[in-house]
């Protein structure tokens, strides 16, 4: 039950967030005024923000869920590559279209992005906190449940006459 509740969730979560980022892409495509689209595009792409977090977070509790009771870790992982996948997305294509629109429209001067940078290290985080959930939460489950461990019965000593 668990794992369909969490497919169900992050295809959800999926599809939400291919529409943001393709909605946010799609600002930068305008030909309308440049200070138009830049709000409409930092708009939607907060939207975006937003939501990824929120769903992923949602994503990695029902990920636990999955691990304490089929003992099984995918889900948690499986987040992780979502939350990878959408920021890399956010930080290596659509903010460098932004930057780049900004620039090209003249309403940046001269500067440089530190997106991809940031994208790394929100990426290493992330992937830290889910190893450390996981580890903690096998420890955990550990402690809660632990094995039986039955000790054979020494043998009978035979009595010698």
């Amino acid at each position: 039950m668990w794992s369909k509740l969490y497919l169900a969730a992050l295809g959800f979560s999926l599809v939400v967030m291919a529409f943001f980022t393709y909605y946010s892409w799609s600002w930068l495509q305008s030909i309308g005024r440049p200070s138009v689209a830049v709000a409409g595009f930092e708009y939607h792409s907060g939207l975006a923000w937003t939501t990824l977090w929120i769903s992923s977070f949602i994503l990695l509790i029902l990920g636990n869920a999955i691990l304490w009771t089929i003992r099984r870790a995918w889900a948690m992982w499986a987040t992780f590559v979502y939350f990878a996948v959408m920021i890399a997305s956010k930080f290596f294509w659509l903010d460098r279209a932004y930057f780049q629109f900004k620039t090209d429209n003249g309403l940046l001067a001269d500067g440089f992005s530190t997106g991809s940078f940031f994208a790394v290290i929100i990426i290493a985080i992330m992937a830290a906190i889910v190893f450390f959930d996981q580890f903690i939460l096998v420890r955990l489950h550990g402690k809660m449940y632990q094995p039986i461990v039955i000790e054979p019965e020494a043998p009978a000593k035979a009595e010698v006459e």
